[in-house]
């Protein structure tokens, strides 16, 4: 019977899962880095990635005294875990699942939400909702926001392009935290950033298709009565299947819930979190919703993502070269 789409919202990303599918803690490994820098071409391009040194609790650019304390406490504990975060991807044993991993950022502020690289320049994607529930709320809030990479490399992004019915947001990374010199006028030794990115799925969707979902979980304990938190990772990386798509509706229409199905685990925060191949790494979706009644879980399918990078992406990318930007007519 087709699911309806009414009465579905509930939590955006939430819930609990049966205890098979909890994220497992294999033992640590060391993590590689998920940032490559290389040479500038001089002249350096025009939207040349700013390179920021570490500032320990001192300031950072579009951020709040407040939130940079929470993302030095962020920091912190994904330094910690990033080894056995690695090791949870090592059971599948493929290099394409680490490279969804080192892809992957999560928001620093408080109310949690991922993204995940679709190009090593630092175009990046996440859910419309993550950037404001509606236009208002949208136009309202920053553009840019600070996110954290699983070994806890911190980069800003700024929002480029933003779309409520397919609940996309077309990302760019714009500065990275590093000791790496960055281009400064006069230097002859300068670096440019290059990113772990993720294909896109072009081959049939299959229903109970392996799936990964890589995400950030929020730290609010949603189903104690209680006020605490959960004891989740900052990153989890949890194992599912494809479950079809939401029958009878648009699959460009994810404004209400996500049209495709899903059962790995998620919590509310995963937002925008990759859904990936278990054989290849290629992305299928971005996670978005859950049903409340049934307790499936929707995302955004890649034939959504396909038509919103054709509309926006060449925009966005403001004169680069096919060579240097998303090869849309790839996709």
């Amino acid at each position: 019977m087709p699911l309806s789409l009414y009465n579905l919202r509930g939590l955006r990303s939430g819930s609990t899962a049966p205890a098979s599918s909890e994220p497992s803690k294999p033992s640590p490994v060391s993590p590689p880095s998920p940032i490559t820098f290389h040479p500038t071409p001089s002249p350096p391009p025009q939207n040349q990635i700013l390179i920021l040194p570490p500032t320990s609790t001192t300031s950072l650019p579009h951020i709040s005294p407040t939130d940079l304390k929470l993302l030095r406490k962020k920091q912190s504990k994904l330094r910690l875990t990033a080894p056995s975060t690695l090791s949870s991807t090592l059971s599948v044993s493929s290099p394409d699942i680490r490279n969804a991993l080192n892809a992957t950022l999560i928001f620093a502020q408080h109310e949690a939400g991922t993204a995940v690289l679709i190009h090593a320049s630092g175009w990046a994607l996440t859910c419309a909702h993550c950037f404001g529930e509606d236009e208002e709320e949208y136009k309202a809030g920053s553009k840019r926001r600070w996110m954290l990479f699983y070994t806890g490399d911190a980069v800003l992004v700024e929002c480029r392009a933003w779309d409520a019915v397919r609940d996309l947001a077309l990302l760019r990374i714009v500065a990275v935290e590093s000791h790496v010199a960055g281009p400064i006028i006069g230097k002859k030794e300068i670096s440019t950033p290059s990113f772990h990115a993720v294909d896109m799925y072009a081959g049939t969707m299959r229903y109970k298709m392996r799936i990964l979902c890589i995400g950030q979980p929020g730290r609010d304990d949603l189903e104690s009565k209680e006020c605490k938190k959960t004891t989740y990772d900052l990153v989890e990386v949890s194992q599912g299947a494809f479950r079809g798509m939401v029958q009878g509706v648009d699959v460009q229409d994810n404004g209400e819930i996500g049209t495709l199905m899903h059962d790995a685990w998620t919590y509310w925060g995963h937002s925008g979190a990759p859904l990936v191949r278990e054989a290849d790494g290629k992305l299928v979706g971005l996670h978005s919703s859950w049903d409340d009644a049934t307790g499936m879980r929707h995302g955004v399918p890649v034939v959504a993502i396909r038509e919103f990078l054709l509309e926006h992406l060449p925009v966005a990318v403001g004169g680069m070269t096919k060579s240097t930007a998303v090869d849309v007519d790839a996709l």
